[in-house]
């Protein structure tokens, strides 16, 4: 419990004024806020569902910006879905965004809905198109959604590991009140979440309390 509280201490502290970070050189990425993970199916959660209102005001703040949702949909025979419980499955309410985010906010000449197969969107040809398009236009990507320990954590290595390799500085930066994961079982939220939050915060990613 002492680690468990030093990471927690890590952590804190951390608030980022969103008018620091220039608005042409920054994208938001809102990962999976569809039914299937927020209201209804088998990996629908209320602990998801209590950040809808975060993200949904960070959502209204970057009105215009640079932004991207990602959605996460399967066909029938997906090799996912043999691992993971049936969910969001293409034709279903599950893959459609929520409704709190169906706003003018969410539209725009550079927002991009992104349907993704797996569970790291930085796979996605939607996804690699767009990087193709604004890799050296955008330096801060602001990351937000579920699941913090899955989706949220896969996209923001990858993402970060891609600049590495090529030896870019570029911001990857996610706000805690934004992100958040299920429990159920042995899948402790609250554990998988802040192991989740830490190992990103070692891999050079910027995890901040939130992003006035």
């Amino acid at each position: 419990m002492n680690i468990v509280e030093k990471m927690q201490q890590e952590l804190k502290g951390r608030i980022i004024d969103l008018q620091s970070l220039d608005k042409d050189k920054t994208a938001v990425f809102i990962v999976d806020m569809v039914d299937g993970f927020v209201y209804s199916g088998a990996l629908s959660s209320p602990r998801v569902a209590a950040i809808v209102n975060n993200i949904a005001e960070l959502n209204e703040k970057t009105k215009g910006y640079k932004k991207m949702f990602f959605l996460d949909c399967h066909e029938d025979n997906s090799q996912e879905l043999m691992y993971f419980p049936h969910h969001c499955v293409k034709g279903t309410n599950e893959v459609e965004l929520i409704s709190e985010l169906k706003t003018e906010h969410s539209n725009g000449p550079e927002t991009f809905y992104v349907e993704k197969n797996s569970t790291n969107g930085f796979f996605s040809n939607g996804f690699q198109e767009w990087l193709k398009k604004y890799e050296n236009e955008v330096d801060n990507f602001i990351v937000t959604g579920c699941v913090t320990d899955i989706c949220v954590l896969q996209f923001t290595l990858s993402l970060k590991a891609y600049f590495n390799e090529k030896n870019k500085d570029k911001r990857v930066i996610v706000p805690m009140d934004a992100v958040e994961t299920y429990e159920v079982g042995s899948h402790d939220g609250n554990l998988m979440n802040l192991f989740a939050l830490y190992n990103m915060h070692i891999n050079g990613i910027e995890v901040v309390e939130k992003i006035n």
